[in-house]
């Protein structure tokens, strides 16, 4: 299908969009991306970073039809990988990853809510009238199929554009990757894509760039602040107005602020404080490797009984004591690179990628965040005491 559109991109120049990308990009479904930031709050710490989910998309949707090529797929399996790029992220609800929380209340995530669109909506209308199947189309955003790898994995093209264009609008270097070293470093093995031989190095600077933009950007300490603030006040403001999944997915950035801004009582102080820039401070931190596991765990399912806890017996108002559990997940560490013994992990073959690892471990923090008012509330506090709350009385409601 030729292309009839041309779109100016500042990360990849010129992207061309043919008759069917162009129709889905001319959806109501993929417009609302517009106005969904692709890094939450993370505007509030790098003012520049304003950039949505739409211009994202377009960029992973380029870098699809790159990879095609270079793996020489056929004209109809490049279509799909171009399609599966343009709407691996139409599920995203505000502020995308900040609300994955609520999306867990109502038992679904943001991959559910893109199979859902994609199948239920008007864009299996276009994809079935030029031939392409939305079931597959779904399944090659969550990785599966023969190509699902290149769009869902560990080291795939949205993590390459992610990466890049979040750098350039923090304004910071350590998101710079070769892009085209990596790719032309790839190939498919058994439906899995794998860096070939000779091609570590290329990886290795991307574990690098990932690596320094988690540590400045990503879990910036006041955004991990000022984003563990909008949650509870989301999850209050949910609560009082008993809003559902349906209603809750219709909205976008833009809605969630006015209905934020609009509310009563705690989500509105909230809400407040943050256009204010009246932020929560870090009253207690220790590192994720000095924290009993069990409770980290705890923490990540339901950590409000903790902090309801604290409240109580450190005399701080009810919903202004915030724990911050960050989760240990590092699947880039898990790519795969061809050596002379067959496939290894890039953790069992480099030195770079285990020692990156370690030192991401090691940064990890746990956290505690109380308004400016409260925060001399918080001396003679013992994590130890609320760990052996969490095993003794908190188990009984996980």
């Amino acid at each position: 299908m030729e292309p009839i559109k041309t779109i100016r991109d500042p990360i990849h120049g010129t992207i061309t969009v043919n008759e069917l990308e162009l129709e889905l990009i001319d959806t109501p479904h993929f417009q609302k991306l517009r106005h969904i930031k692709q890094n939450g709050l993370c505007f509030l710490i790098y003012p520049a970073m304003n950039s949505s989910r739409f211009e994202h998309s377009l960029g992973v949707m380029h870098l699809a039809g790159l990879l095609a090529d270079h793996l020489e797929l056929g004209d109809d399996d490049k279509q799909a990988i171009r399609v599966a790029g343009l709407l691996h992220d139409i599920g995203h609800c505000a502020f995308s990853h900040t609300s994955d929380d609520i999306l867990a209340k109502f038992n679904r995530s943001h991959e559910e809510n893109s199979t859902r669109i994609i199948e239920k909506t008007e864009i299996s209308d276009i994809l079935k009238k030029h031939g392409l199947n939305p079931s597959e189309i779904s399944d090659l955003i969550n990785g599966k199929g023969s190509f699902g790898k290149i769009i869902s994995s560990e080291i795939d093209i949205d993590k390459m554009d992610y990466l890049i264009r979040d750098s350039y609008y923090a304004g910071v270097a350590y998101g710079v990757i070769d892009l085209e070293r990596i790719m032309y470093g790839m190939k498919l093995v058994d439906n899995e894509l794998v860096i070939k031989r000779g091609s570590l190095e290329a990886v290795e600077s991307l574990l690098i760039s990932r690596n320094l933009m988690y540590q400045t950007v990503y879990r910036h300490h006041t955004k991990r602040i000022v984003e563990a603030m909008f949650k509870r006040a989301l999850n209050k403001f949910l609560d009082d107005e008993e809003m559902g999944y349906e209603e809750f997915i219709q909205m976008d950035d833009i809605d969630l602020v006015f209905r934020l801004r609009n509310s009563k009582g705690y989500s509105r102080d909230i809400m407040k404080r943050i256009d204010q820039r009246e932020l929560f401070k870090i009253a207690f931190q220790e590192k994720i490797g000095l924290i009993e596991e069990n409770f980290r765990e705890d923490m990540l399912r339901d950590n409000v009984k903790i902090e309801e806890k604290i409240a109580e017996d450190f005399g701080i108002e009810k919903g202004y004591t915030l724990i911050d559990m960050p989760e240990t997940k590092m699947s880039e560490f898990k790519t795969l690179i061809e050596s002379d013994d067959g496939l290894k992990l890039i953790d069992e073959i480099s030195s770079l990628a285990r020692a990156l690892e370690k030192a991401e471990e090691e940064k990890l923090t746990f956290c505690i965040y109380l308004p400016l008012e409260f925060m001399d509330k918080l001396k003679g506090f013992n994590v130890e005491d609320y760990i052996e709350f969490s095993q003794t009385r908190l188990g009984r409601f996980l």
